[in-house]
């Protein structure tokens, strides 16, 4: 991937020199590369907006600010950057077949977004220390392996709040011990059916506003502290790129719905008695339920290695890391015979 180069059209001068302004990642200011001049983002007394699910409506409320809409011909991601930004490759997945829509397709404003606390320097040490620690990869690759392109982007992601009430039922299994024909002693279980309720609270469970990131990857650099979230405001967007979403509210929460059932059903098994389980049936409520679409940041770069792009992601927050890297079958097939070679000199010592 290339980086995005800016005409001279400026969205954020500098007062000092009138040169752009972007975002420095956790300083919570706008700075100028130029001669060093900084300023704050104004504090705003506006508070993170959260939404009843009844009040959603497929409507639209913009940016904010004037957007230029890029959409990738390959991926299919649309991005919105600064009207000044031009952009010859797209952030994903690497392809020049970018180009610019007519017009801003006119979407949800974000309500809130975390802004970036690491910074480009950053994530390339963390992808140095990244490629040192995988294993079974080739030699080569922590040598040749160098990030292209690294971009910081706010990716759309929904939140969803909401209050849960739960029965459930299975058949809890009692272990019991046998004398058998030949004196053995022989497990078995009995089983009965039992029940019960179990309620829990989630907040700010979080699904994907867009599938331009992989979802395996995407998860790896989890989780994101909501906690910090801010109000939206134009200017966190200053030197990043944004997302769209292209994943509506009712779609991305059969996805939260999927996270919550799974935290819920493993908590409803620990509830049933006796020494094992099976068939358990859980019945769930959600009330409650309120939502907000949220920026979260992310880095996103790629590297090549051997003529393939690989991607490669970092948590803009924490620093959390996930990525592609191809394998080395030739480690793996050495590792899986020394294995067996344990395993038949113990077989042949017992015998």
């Amino acid at each position: 991937m290339a980086d995005v180069a800016a005409n001279e059209e400026l969205r954020f001068p500098c007062k000092n020199c009138g040169a752009k302004l972007a975002w420095t990642p956790g300083a919570e200011s706008l700075t100028c590369g130029y001669c060093g001049y900084t300023e704050a983002v104004p504090k705003t007394k506006a508070e993170v907006v959260e939404h009843a699910f009844e009040d959603y409506k497929p409507d639209s409320t913009g940016w904010d600010t004037a957007m230029k809409a890029w959409e990738c011909g390959q991926c299919g991601a649309r991005t919105e950057r600064e009207p000044h930004v031009t952009a010859s490759t797209c952030v994903f997945c690497g392809s020049n077949q970018i180009q610019p829509l007519a017009e801003t397709t006119a979407l949800h404003k974000p309500e809130s977004l975390l802004p970036f606390k690491v910074n480009k320097e950053q994530v390339v040490d963390l992808f140095k220390k990244w490629v040192k620690g995988l294993w079974f990869r080739p030699d080569a690759l922590k040598h040749e392996a160098r990030p292209e392109g690294v971009n910081g982007v706010y990716t759309p992601f929904w939140a969803y709040d909401t209050m849960t009430h739960s029965f459930w039922q299975a058949e809890a299994g009692y272990h019991y011990y046998e004398t058998n024909d030949k004196g053995e002693r022989v497990q078995r279980t009995r089983w009965e059916w039992a029940s019960g309720q179990h309620s829990e609270y989630f907040d700010d469970v979080l699904a994907r506003g867009s599938e331009s990131v992989p979802q395996s990857l995407a998860q790896a650099i989890e989780p994101f502290d909501t906690k910090g979230l801010v109000p939206y405001k134009p200017e966190f967007l200053a030197g990043m790129v944004a997302e769209d979403y292209r994943i509506d509210m009712p779609t991305a929460w059969t996805t939260a719905q999927s996270r919550i059932d799974h935290t819920i059903h493993e908590a409803c098994r620990h509830k049933i008695p006796g020494d094992t389980n099976r068939n358990l049936a859980v019945q769930t409520s959600y009330l409650n339920r309120l939502y907000k679409l949220t920026l979260l940041p992310i880095w996103i770069a790629s590297y090549r290695y051997q003529g393939k792009s690989y991607m490669y992601l970092v948590n803009g927050e924490t620093g959390r890391v996930s990525g592609q890297a191809p394998f080395s079958w030739v480690k793996i097939t050495l590792f899986v015979l020394s294995i067996a070679g344990v395993i038949g000199t113990i077989a042949a010592l017992s015998n």
